[in-house]
């Protein structure tokens, strides 16, 4: 019975290593073929991360185990998508992104808490 419990607790850093490699070895493929710049990859790279954060926070989300570690991965990956999108879409317009996501935090803080 431990030995199904290891194996579920290590299935997770497994995953998002291997989608935070993925990420980098496809924006670095797209900013060698000019796709995006080597100026913005980064943008890139914190709205991917972020996503995958997310991902993590879903299949936490679904097994009873894993729900204990579900905010922060949550709260992160929403952080980080917010300020990469801010930056790919033009920070001077969209500064009030930055607003809405310390309010989103404080919510999931809140609800989660309980």
């Amino acid at each position: 019975m431990n030995e199904n419990i290891k194996i579920k607790q290590d299935y997770h850093p497994k995953i998002t290593g291997g989608l935070i490699l993925i990420l980098l070895g496809v924006l670095f493929l797209l900013t060698e073929m000019d796709r995006i710049s080597w100026a913005d990859w980064w943008a890139y790279f914190l709205v991917g991360l972020g996503g995958i954060f997310l991902i993590e926070a879903l299949l936490r989300a679904s097994s009873a185990e894993g729900r204990r570690g579900l905010g922060g991965r949550l709260i992160a990956g929403l952080i980080l998508v917010i300020i990469g999108s801010a930056h790919l879409i033009g920070f001077m317009e969209w500064w009030p992104l930055i607003l809405i996501a310390v309010g989103v935090v404080v919510l999931l803080s809140a609800f989660l808490k309980k």
